[in-house]
C-alpha cells in the first residue's frame, strides 16, 4: 500500500550559510540540510527545493543581506511571494546573522511578522505570531552572544596581522610571493630567481618601450622561453598580471578575503619584496597596458594586435582614408624588387562605397612621413647625441609621469568599487585612500606638465635636425637597418610616439592629388602635398595652429598665412 501524503502541507524554507568554502568541503552544509530534512519530515512539512544557500556570505559584516541569497528570500516575504504560514529553518540564530542584535533583530521581526513561521534547529523553538517576552530575550542574548564572537575573531585576526607587520623587517608575513622570487628558509626574506627575474625585466622593457602584451606573448612563446611553471606557453593574461603586479618594484598589498574575493587590507607595504624594475620602467609600462583597457575618445582601438615579425606598419590603427575615414589597410604584395607594400583605404579595397581610387606606397609613405613630421624628434629615438640622449631620457620620465597619472587614476576607480561592494566597511580608510591618491594624482599631472614643456623646449632645438635632408635620410636609414629584436623594439617605439602625439592621420590618394593631413594632440596641425609622378618630392606643407599657418613652399620658401587665405599648390 502507497501513502499519498495530503498536498496541502505548510512549506519549509531550509536556510543554509557557510562563510567559507572550507565549510563547503566539510560537514557544515550536510549537517545542517540533514537537520531540516529530518525536522521538516517529523513536523509533516513540505520542504521546497529552494536555493536558500549563501557561501562566502559573512553574517558578520551582513553581505548575506545585502547581496546574497538570504536577503533575495527577504525581498520575497516583503513582496508577498512566500505564502503565510511557511516554516524558515534555520541552524541557529547566527546563520542569518552575526551583526549586532539591534540590526540582527530586524530580519527575524521582519520574517514572523510577515506571517511565517521561523524555526530554529539547534534548540528547536519556534518563533510565530506574537513573540513571548521569554523568546525575545533569549533571541537578543545569541544574537549578542554570536555577535561578539566574531568581533573577537575579527579582532584576533586583525591583532594577529597587526604583530605581523611590527615585525616586518624580521620576518615575512607570508610564503605568499610572485613566481620570480622563493622565501628564504628562516623567513626573513625573499631571494631573486634569476633566470625568472630576467624574463620579467624583458616584459617590462618591451611594454615601456611600447610593445603590445599580445606581441610579447608571441615573441616569448616564438623564442621558446618557458613559463616559469615549465608548461602551457605564455598567455595574454599571464603577462598582464606581471605587469599589472606592484612586487616588480618591491611593493606588497595584504589582502583579506571579502565575499569569495580579495580585498585590500590596509595600506601597501613598500620594499618588501626585493624590486627588480625600476620605478620609471614600471610606470613608463602602465601607461600603454592601461591605454588599451578603453577605447581612445576617436573610438579606434588601442594598437593590440600581431604587427608582424618587424612591425611592418608604423601606421596601425591611426591612419584613415581622408573620404570615408576608415582604416588605411596595409596591402602587402611580395617583397622588393618584384612586390612592394601599399597603404589603401579598406573601403576602397572592397570596392564598398569609398571615392578613393589610388594606394600609397608604404616606404614611400614612411620615409615621406619621417622626413617632414618634426614633432617626431626622430633623432632621439635612434641617434646617440648628447640631445638626442637628454630627449630620450625626458621622452621616458614622460611616459612614466603618464603612466603613474593612468595607475593612480585606476586606483582611485578601485578604491569607489571597493567602498560600494563592501557591505561593512572603514569608511575612515576609504576616504584616507581616496584623499592621498588625488594629492599623489594633482602631483603626477603638475610632474607630467613639466615634462611636456621641457620636452617643447628640446624639440625646438631638434629641428635643427630636419634643415638637414641628409641627416634626416640618415636617420631613416638607420631605422631600416636595425636587425633582430632591435629593429621590432625601435620601430614600436616610434609607432608608440606616434600613438601618443597624432590624434588623426587622414590620407588621400588620387590620380591628381596625393597628401596627407596630421592633426596633433597639442592642436597643432600639418598637410603634406607630394608630387604623385614622384612620392617623394613634396609640393608644398602646411603647419601650425589656426589662425595662422606656415606655407613651405618646394624653393625653401616659407610664408606665414591667416587660415582664411590659404591656397595650395597641390590640386
Amino acid at each position: 500500500m502507497v501513502m499519498t501524503l495530503p498536498t496541502d502541507r505548510p512549506k519549509a524554507y531550509s536556510y543554509v550559510r557557510m562563510s567559507t568554502e572550507v565549510q563547503l568541503k566539510g560537514d557544515s552544509l550536510r549537517r545542517q540540510r540533514e537537520a531540516s530534512r529530518k525536522y521538516a519530515e517529523l513536523h509533516s512539512l513540505e520542504l521546497v527545493n529552494f536555493n536558500l544557500t549563501d557561501v562566502n556570505k559573512s553574517g558578520y559584516r551582513g553581505e548575506n543581506v545585502a547581496s546574497g541569497a538570504f536577503g533575495k528570500f527577504l525581498d520575497d516575504v516583503r513582496q508577498g511571494k512566500i505564502e503565510r504560514g511557511s516554516y524558515l529553518l534555520v541552524e541557529s540564530f547566527d546563520r542569518m546573522s552575526r551583526q549586532e542584535p539591534i540590526v540582527a533583530l530586524k530580519p527575524f521581526i521582519e520574517i514572523v511578522e510577515a506571517g511565517l513561521v521561523l524555526v530554529t534547529l539547534d534548540d528547536e523553538r519556534v518563533f510565530k505570531g506574537k513573540i513571548s517576552f521569554e523568546d525575545l530575550i533569549i533571541s537578543i542574548a545569541k544574537m549578542s552572544r554570536a555577535n561578539e564572537e566574531s568581533a573577537r575573531k575579527s579582532d584576533r585576526l586583525s591583532q594577529a596581522w597587526k604583530a605581523k607587520r611590527a615585525v616586518i623587517s624580521q620576518k615575512k608575513l607570508t610564503a605568499r610571493c610572485p613566481s620570480w622570487l622563493r622565501l628564504t628558509p628562516d623567513r626573513m626574506g625573499f631571494e631573486v630567481l634569476e633566470d625568472h627575474a630576467a624574463v620579467v625585466r624583458r616584459i617590462f622593457d618591451e611594454a615601456a618601450s611600447g610593445i603590445g602584451t599580445f606581441t610579447i606573448v608571441r615573441r616569448l612563446n616564438e623564442e621558446g622561453i618557458p613559463t616559469f611553471t615549465g608548461k602551457g606557453g605564455w598567455q595574454n593574461s599571464t603577462v598582464n598580471k606581471i605587469l599589472s603586479s606592484a612586487a616588480a618594484i618591491g611593493t606588497f598589498q595584504p589582502n583579506r578575503m571579502e565575499g569569495g574575493k580579495r580585498m585590500p587590507d590596509g595600506d601597501p607595504i613598500r620594499n618588501y619584496f626585493p624590486r627588480i624594475v625600476t620605478q620609471a620602467v614600471f610606470e613608463a609600462a602602465q601607461r600603454g597596458r592601461l591605454e588599451r583597457k578603453t577605447k581612445p575618445e576617436s573610438g579606434r582601438q588601442g594598437s593590440g594586435g600581431p604587427k608582424g615579425k618587424h612591425l611592418t606598419n608604423l601606421f596601425s590603427k591611426l591612419a584613415v582614408c581622408d573620404y570615408c575615414r576608415k582604416p588605411m589597410h596595409y596591402q602587402n604584395k611580395g617583397t622588393p624588387p618584384k612586390g612592394q607594400s601599399y597603404l589603401v583605404c579598406s573601403n576602397a579595397l572592397r570596392n564598398f562605397g569609398c571615392e578613393m581610387i589610388g594606394r600609397w606606397r608604404y616606404d614611400q609613405f614612411e620615409s615621406t612621413f619621417l622626413s617632414f613630421v618634426e614633432q617626431l624628434d626622430l633623432a632621439s629615438l635612434v641617434s646617440s647625441s648628447e640631445h638626442s640622449s637628454k630627449r630620450h631620457e625626458v621622452a621616458f620620465q614622460h611616459d612614466a609621469a603618464v603612466g603613474r597619472i593612468k595607475m593612480l587614476e585606476d586606483e582611485q576607480r578601485k578604491i569607489y568599487e571597493i567602498g560600494l561592494k563592501m557591505a561593512n566597511f572603514d569608511s575612515a580608510f576609504i576616504a584616507q585612500r581616496i584623499k592621498k591618491a588625488e594629492l599623489d594624482l594633482v602631483a603626477a599631472k603638475k610632474l607630467e606638465n613639466q615634462l611636456r614643456h621641457e620636452i617643447s623646449v628640446l624639440d625646438q632645438t631638434a629641428l635643427t635636425y630636419y634643415s638637414r635632408p641628409d641627416q634626416v635620410a640618415e636617420l631613416i636609414e638607420r631605422v631600416r637597418a636595425a636587425r633582430g629584436g632591435d629593429v621590432y623594439k625601435l620601430r614600436a617605439q616610434i609607432a608608440s610616439r606616434l600613438q601618443s602625439l597624432i590624434s588623426e592621420l587622414r590620407l588621400t590618394v588620387d590620380p591628381d592629388t596625393q597628401r596627407f593631413e596630421v592633426v596633433f594632440r597639442d592642436g597643432q596641425g600639418m598637410t603634406l602635398f607630394v608630387d604623385p609622378e614622384d612620392p617623394g618630392k613634396f609640393i608644398q606643407k602646411v603647419s601650425g595652429r589656426a589662425p595662422d599657418f606656415d606655407v613651405l613652399s618646394a624653393d625653401g620658401t616659407v610664408v606665414q598665412v591667416p587660415a582664411g587665405e590659404l591656397t595650395f599648390d597641390g590640386k
